[in-house]
């Protein structure tokens, strides 16, 4: 049987991959990479969004887990990856996202999801052999400065291999009010003569800024006026980018290609 080298980076690629599937409901391309084995397990809270799927007590998966929920759009941010075992053809990886979650244009619910991931290598192939997933939740301690042992605990390292740790950044608008934010929270930017207004899922705020300034990942300087957070496009046409929440926001002509291939990496 032949064998494959796997390198570390394909094991995040790979979670990050099965990541999407799960959020997105693709429920047939997600267990078609399962071991015979696969058990997901996680807390009782719905896990991506209200009234969603949740998570199960250990045992095999039901497809009816991921049934489709077309009318919910989310969006993962803040990824962390950290592959911190690998014996013989096992690998063990941890980390944590942000999803936000919208339906019908209104935010449902934002939340950080830690996980840990057992991979089982096959020949070519990876397997999936085991799932932990579930909402992160500051750890309670007890007299002696240990966890709560009744809590299920998993460390992310605070350096990720994949990516760097995203910073807040510091903004003060027009009535002084300074507001902390990270960059996966802004769906769009647009910008009036010297004047960005700043637009989240929650809330919108002026700030005296050049658009050259606040351009940095994650996000698409889409036209001369607007820059768009990438994780929040649904979808593009000529000229015109959808976000998850249903705005619309206008693609420079000159622009368009090189939006389309950006989005398309």
């Amino acid at each position: 049987m032949k064998y494959q080298r796997f390198k570390e980076q394909d094991i995040i690629d790979k979670t990050q991959d099965m990541i999407r599937l799960l959020v997105s409901r693709q429920s047939d391309s997600f267990m078609k990479q399962l071991d015979g084995s696969f058990v997901l397990i996680g807390d009782y809270d719905p896990l991506l969004i209200q009234n969603g799927p949740g998570l199960v007590s250990p045992g095999p998966l039901s497809p009816d887990l991921l049934s489709p929920e077309p009318e919910v759009s989310e969006a993962i941010s803040q990824e962390e990856y950290a592959v911190v075992s690998h014996e013989r053809c096992l690998w063990v990886i941890c980390g944590c996202f942000s999803i936000t979650a919208y339906m019908d244009g209104r935010l449902l619910s934002a939340s950080k999801i830690v996980f840990t991931f057992v991979w089982r290598q096959a020949g070519e192939r990876l397997l999936l052999v085991h799932a932990n997933m579930s909402h992160s939740r500051p750890q309670a301690r007890n007299n002696s400065g240990l966890a709560d042992a009744g809590k299920s605990i998993v460390n992310v390292p605070a350096q990720p291999l994949s990516a760097e740790p995203e910073t807040k950044m510091s903004l003060r608008d027009l009535n002084g009010k300074i507001h902390y934010i990270f960059p996966a929270e802004i769906l769009y930017i647009k910008s009036d003569n010297k004047i960005c207004h700043i637009f989240t899922a929650e809330s919108a705020f002026p700030v005296r800024i050049t658009l050259h300034r606040l351009y940095r990942p994650p996000f698409l300087l889409i036209h001369r006026s607007y820059l768009v957070n990438r994780n929040y496009v649904r979808e593009i046409c000529r000229y015109q980018a959808t976000l998850l929440n249903g705005i619309q926001i206008p693609i420079g002509k000159e622009k368009y290609m090189e939006i389309k291939k950006a989005l398309s990496c």
